[in-house]
């Protein structure tokens, strides 16, 4: 979700007066952790000091509009670091934000740590590698393919359990939103942002091609096999290493099959604990073959997502969008109005037929258990989480920013929302939640399944090769 964002950031004055003291924690954090790790690498963290009288400088006016609640001990001055992935959008929203509650507590001051795509990971790993975990930031949700269940064997991040006695958090996130934040009864992450996958079809080229809307399994093998006749490839999808929306027919055919959270399910296959190589396993690698093999753009594995929606989707040359809502933008406003939301429709002979959605957190707040257990510092940390997920965050995020927020009682304004993105989340709603196929797999498996997948995808394997295959890296014994 999420992952080719640029820095851009405002506050230069500020940098410059904490870049010294920053760097000189952040060197000795690298310094550490490349001792421990034996070389690895990382990009430095773009850092922003925020001060307390430049933060009411910026915000101005705005500021008093706003209502953040006190620090437990307003007069005593709290200094907290705090993080993010760089970018545009989401990144100026929640840096707007903190200084939007610095005016409100003029004894409290951030320090802002950003790094930008494929660097931020690294940077927050190294950070809790060398004892130096940030104060209150935000992160990909706590499972392993992220990296987060070693900050948890370290004891890096604190237990918010608490925070949902709250009225404000209290039965205020689905449920799986609060499993997804939970580890072994452990409650380590407030949820902040979610997506869905979308799937839709251009509605004109179905209309053109004389088609109706896809429901069956059946029907979307038709629908494919008639776009290809009339010159349209079926799927605009990137088949690139790491891209989205090519992995979502991959686990939905495996978790109609297997299941998503069984024994023998998804989950447990790529995470290396249950076989690819059992009949039903088989059976959907086969399925996902027809719906799949040689069904994308000739030169679909050199496009990212945003591309491959560019060149073949927005261009009325592609049947079929597949990806989250994440990327609800890069689908242009000539098509938008012609989009038909669909649902993963049931597969033949397939055990766990019915509403499925893949749906989940993808970012979630931590707190460091050091900070957490700072009588100084947890007070402040316990009203920023509540001020960072207001309903003026919330708000802001989605209308600025397309990155939704998994609140219960937060609702899309038809006024401010494309009809499209109703529809779609009209499904997601209905359907039970699944998993990312990928969400607990080793993190060294996934460079060796991508290209097979790429190969799989351009027709190069059946689906029995493809089980066979995932058999083979996957499955640990």
């Amino acid at each position: 979700m999420q992952r080719s964002e640029r820095a851009r950031f405002a506050h230069a004055a500020r940098a410059a007066r904490a870049a010294k003291a920053i760097a000189l924690g952040l060197a000795v954090a690298m310094l550490a952790v490349l001792a421990g790790c034996g070389g690895a690498t990382t990009g430095a963290a773009q850092t922003t000091a925020a001060t307390t009288q430049a933060a009411a400088t910026s915000a101005g006016a705005d500021a008093a509009e706003t209502t953040a609640a006190p620090a437990a001990d307003s007069g005593k001055p709290v200094e907290l670091r705090t993080a993010w992935q760089a970018g545009v959008g989401r990144p100026e929203i929640l840096e707007d934000l903190v200084h939007k509650f610095e005016a409100a507590n003029p004894n409290v001051t951030f320090v802002i740590e950003t790094s930008e795509a494929g660097k931020y990971q690294p940077k927050i790993a190294m950070d809790v590698a060398a004892g130096n975990t940030p104060d209150v930031f935000t992160y990909w949700r706590p499972e392993p393919s992220y990296g987060v269940d070693k900050f948890i064997e370290k004891g890096a991040l604190a237990d918010l359990g608490e925070l949902f006695d709250d009225p404000q958090f209290k039965d205020a996130y689905p449920e799986f939103a609060m499993s997804t934040c939970t580890v072994d009864g452990v409650i380590y992450a407030l949820p902040a942002e979610y997506a869905f996958i979308m799937f839709y079809a251009n509605g004109a080229l179905l209309s053109q091609m004389g088609l109706e809307t896809p429901v069956t399994y059946d029907d979307f093998l038709n629908c494919m096999s008639v776009a290809k006749e009339n010159g349209i490839i079926p799927w605009a999808v990137s088949t690139k290493a790491f891209a989205s929306g090519w992995e979502r027919p991959l686990g939905y055919s495996f978790n109609r099959y297997l299941s998503n959270k069984g024994e023998n399910g998804t989950l447990n296959a790529f995470k290396g604990d249950a076989r690819f190589d059992s009949p039903q396993a088989i059976e959907a690698a086969n399925a996902l073959y027809a719906l799949c093999a040689g069904n994308a753009a000739p030169d679909a594995m050199t496009l990212d997502d945003t591309q491959a929606c560019e060149k073949y989707f927005n261009t009325g040359k592609a049947l079929f969008f597949a990806n989250g809502t994440y990327a609800f933008p890069a689908i242009g406003d000539g098509v938008r109005d012609d989009l038909v939301a669909l649902r993963w429709p049931d597969m033949p002979n397939a055990e766990f037929n019915g509403p499925m959605q893949d749906k989940d957190l993808v970012a979630v707040w931590y707190a460091a258990a050091t900070s957490w257990a700072d009588p100084d510092k947890k007070p402040v940390i316990i009203d920023f989480l509540k001020f960072i997920t207001n309903d003026e965050a919330a708000d802001r995020l989605f209308y600025e920013a397309n990155s939704l927020v998994p609140n219960t009682d937060f609702t899309l304004d038809p006024a401010r929302t494309h009809r499209a993105m109703i529809d779609a989340k009209a499904i997601a709603d209905a359907g039970e939640q699944v998993k990312w196929p990928l969400s607990f797999a080793n993190p060294e498996n996934k460079e060796p399944f991508y290209s097979v997948y790429t190969d799989f995808w351009s027709g190069n394997y059946t689906g029995e090769e493809f089980a066979a295959r995932l058999q083979e890296i996957f499955y640990a014994g």
